[in-house]
């Protein structure tokens, strides 16, 4: 439940910031433990992960054991009380932690012939990964359970969904090939985007234009840091009650990470797509990326001078910070990133 709503539901509500600087910090020193203890690890989000040990084995006969032992030095370390779900793979092990949530230990191990009994009673909307994919099951499909989806021919979902189809199938029976990657983290990224819900609801062009270039800016900001440019560019609205709104994207003849080239394309899709709703969040994201090894010229434009500005002010506000220097209209009341500069991972520092 966003803070807002849980508002909304009780005025009187007590809201204590959160630390968020410390809070990454620990993230960081609990995914080292889980590296220690298991020959596996995979970080999967600030506050979770996969791990992956061989069983059985004389290293680790009892699972649940090794659970166990892993939510002790959390504890002990920590004093943080971790959930745990064991499972053959990485999907039905995030299925488990999610019932490992709700039990008095915190661990759940499911073996594959524990799937029809405890997978396929769950509510279809219990499917990790679907989304609004669910709702098309439940209503469409008429599948009030993942074991109603696990029936459905693989022909009748792919018909449906694509290629999500199928994964959707092997889900629903328990299967998952995804492998255990130490390096997630550090592997290229697919597509670079940020969002910031905003103060107020946002009624007048101007002012989510500049939104949406501060937004660009960051993105592009990332996509230099990498060495990658994107050939698709997408916007994002949330409207008023942060309910409804849209996302469309729009693919360029070639890649870039000028900003100067991809804020024209984001209005154009804000008046083509947005109905005159107050926004109060707005997304921008660029993907579909290649490495930038060479710079397209122009006939028009100076572009070595203007590659050249973007890299001094990317020095500039590596050594002295995102509000070091910045654009005009982020002095205007619209402007959000002398705020969201204090703020980690949308959190106040």
């Amino acid at each position: 439940m966003r803070l807002g709503e849980a508002l909304r539901l009780y005025p009187r509500l007590i809201v204590v910031r959160p630390h968020m600087a410390f809070y990454l910090h620990v993230s960081v020193r609990i995914q080292m433990l889980m590296q220690q203890c298991f020959p596996l690890q995979e970080q999967f989000s600030v506050d979770e992960g996969f791990i992956a040990f061989p069983y059985p084995s004389s290293l680790f006969p009892d699972p649940i054991a090794a659970a166990r032992n892993l939510q002790a030095r959390i504890w002990d370390q920590f004093r943080i009380r971790a959930r745990i779900g064991l499972a053959p793979n990485k999907w039905l092990a995030k299925m488990a932690n999610k019932a490992a949530k709700k039990s008095t230990g915190g661990i759940v191990w499911w073996r594959e012939e524990d799937i029809p009994a405890f997978l396929h009673p769950l509510p279809v909307e219990e499917m990790w990964g679907l989304k609004r994919r669910a709702e098309v099951l439940r209503h469409k499909f008429k599948c009030e359970t993942i074991g109603d989806v696990a029936r459905l021919p693989v022909g009748v979902l792919k018909a449906e969904f694509g290629a999500w189809g199928e994964v959707i199938h092997r889900w629903a029976n328990g299967i998952d090939w995804s492998d255990i990657n130490p390096d997630s983290y550090h592997a290229p990224h697919k597509g670079f985007s940020h969002r910031t819900t905003l103060p107020r609801d946002f009624y007048e062009r101007n002012e989510i234009a500049v939104v949406i270039l501060e937004l660009l800016d960051e993105v592009c900001h990332r996509l230099r840091h990498a060495h990658q440019a994107g050939s698709r560019v997408g916007l994002g609205l949330t409207y008023e009650g942060l309910t409804g709104g849209f996302y469309r994207a729009k693919t360029l003849p070639r890649a870039t990470n000028d900003p100067g080239e991809l804020y024209p394309v984001l209005l154009a899709l804000l008046d083509q797509h947005w109905d005159g709703s107050g926004v109060r969040a707005v997304s921008v994201s660029v993907d579909m990326l290649q490495f930038r090894e060479t710079v397209q010229l122009s006939l028009f434009e100076n572009v070595p001078a203007r590659t050249r500005l973007y890299e001094t002010v990317d020095e500039i506000r590596a050594r002295y910070g995102k509000t070091s220097i910045m654009r005009a209209v982020s002095l205007t009341r619209a402007g959000q990133l002398r705020e969201r500069s204090m703020r980690i991972g949308g959190h106040y520092s």
